[in-house]
């Protein structure tokens, strides 16, 4: 939405500006569709194809470019035509690699996508799916999505939602600006996770709710990619893992060389609630990934309301770098300590919670329904730099029950020159985070009348 408060001068400049985009889409010219081209890609002469043999309209090509995907051709160009490819919904095939050339730039078509789970592409079930476009750009209209007096609240405005598929490469693109997220991992089918995917090279900006969704992966990568300025609607992270089922899984999933930064939201985010102990085992390593100006860095939280509530596997985040987080970098919320193993190994937090020197570094916490103490998190060599004379962690227990146990490690605090290495011990546990235990209360059967 506009701000009010803008110069005229900036609301000159911006509307000069959409009225020179108008005026290169006007000048961009339409081409026929190349009837020769066509039918040799449907007699199966031609495997590899230009998008433009289809048509281009620089005011809406959604027919064209849907044509040109349902063709069956094995290998899909779609060619910089000058201006913005102007399209509505669009639905991907299978045994395809579409390649967007430098420059081009797929445009949501203004003023369309009124569903509340309308995305720029979408796929369901599919199998080997190759999207590549280094120098290209998918985008959509995020401040119209927001403006209440044009659309229906929604979080579902993505701009690649693939459910169920298998076989999946994205290399390249940048993808921004979308109702909800640039790429949603969802599931079409209880029990079939998005598999065997490939995320690299790929800039996720100015998404409404989150750069990446996982609701369930397996054999999931996502390498040297920037999620960055999410903001809009809860939780508004660089990437959220969030199954929604117990069905769903996260096994084997990897972040490699990847930046989170100046995410509303926090940097890196696993929300397991919806598993159980009998789910599946997550499986999830986060490598060589920074988070830079997110309200927090990494946050891990399970369900601990009951005894099926802890979900088992292994959760590691090695040799990554945590910087100017709002609140406490690190946050793990009732997590039990016989539920996943949680480790962080040569990590390091960088002034943490600077305009907070009531919080902590690292934050640990308990909700109301919590039953189990929290716990089972290793810190191997981990370094916190912090010029606030504060504890490195804290706790928050809102049940009044058990405490925290097996939080084990080697931690050095590093504030100016001094430098102190803390061997985690449940002394020391103790007396950082000091907590009382009260009894529960049973609830009496009423008397019989």
């Amino acid at each position: 939405m506009i701000n009010r408060t803008m110069s005229h001068g900036v609301v000159v400049i911006l509307a000069m500006s959409t009225m020179l985009a108008t005026t290169l889409a006007a000048a961009a010219e339409a081409k026929s569709p190349d009837k020769k081209a066509i039918a040799e890609v449907a007699a199966g002469t031609r495997t590899e194809a230009h998008a433009s043999w289809w048509g281009f309209d620089p005011i809406d090509s959604t027919a064209s470019l849907q044509a040109a995907i349902n063709s069956g051709a094995r290998k899909l160009l779609v060619d910089n035509m000058g201006a913005p490819w102007v399209v509505n919904k669009l639905q991907l095939a299978g045994n395809q690699e579409i390649v967007f050339a430098k420059g081009v730039v797929v445009q949501a078509k203004r003023g369309e996508f009124h569903g509340r789970g309308d995305s720029l592409f979408y796929a369901s079930l599919k199998k080997n799916i190759t999207l590549t476009g280094y120098g290209a750009t998918l985008k959509m209209w995020k401040q119209d999505y927001d403006d209440r007096k044009q659309y229906r609240h929604a979080e579902w405005r993505h701009v690649l939602d693939l459910y169920s598929c298998a076989q999946v490469r994205i290399s390249g693109l940048t993808l921004a600006d979308s109702g909800g997220d640039g790429v949603y991992l969802g599931v079409a089918r209880k029990g079939v996770p998005c598999s065997d995917v490939v995320i690299r090279d790929v800039k996720c900006v100015n998404n409404y709710r989150q750069g990446i969704s996982v609701i369930s992966a397996r054999n999931l990568l996502i390498e040297n990619c920037l999620l960055k300025d999410t903001w809009g609607t809860a939780p508004m992270a660089g990437i959220d893992f969030e199954p929604n089922r117990p069905s769903d899984q996260l096994t084997n999933c990897v972040m490699r060389n990847c930046l989170s930064e100046n995410n509303r939201g926090g940097g890196y985010v696993l929300y397991l609630r919806a598993l159980r102990a009998e789910s599946k085992p997550i499986s999830v390593r986060i490598e060589n990934c920074r988070s830079v100006g997110c309200r927090s860095s990494a946050a891990f939280s399970t369900g601990n309301d009951n005894q099926t509530a802890a979900v088992k596997g292994t959760m590691d985040f090695v040799h990554c770098t945590f910087e100017r987080s709002r609140q406490a970098a690190i946050t793990i919320g009732d997590k039990p300590v016989n539920g996943a193993r949680v480790s962080f190994v040569n990590c390091k937090i960088i002034d943490p919670a600077a305009d907070r020197p009531a919080s902590t570094p690292i934050m640990f916490s308990r909700g109301s329904h919590a039953v189990s103490a929290v716990g089972g998190v290793h810190f191997q060599d981990c370094t916190i730099e912090d010029p606030i004379n504060r504890r490195p962690m804290s706790y928050h227990d809102g049940s009044g029950g058990a405490g925290l146990a097996a939080i084990t490690g080697t931690l050095t605090v590093r504030r100016g020159d001094r430098s102190i290495c803390y061997q985690l011990t449940p002394a020391l546990i103790a007396q950082w985070m000091p907590h009382k235990s009260f009894k529960r209360r049973e609830t009496l059967p009423k008397p019989a009348q």
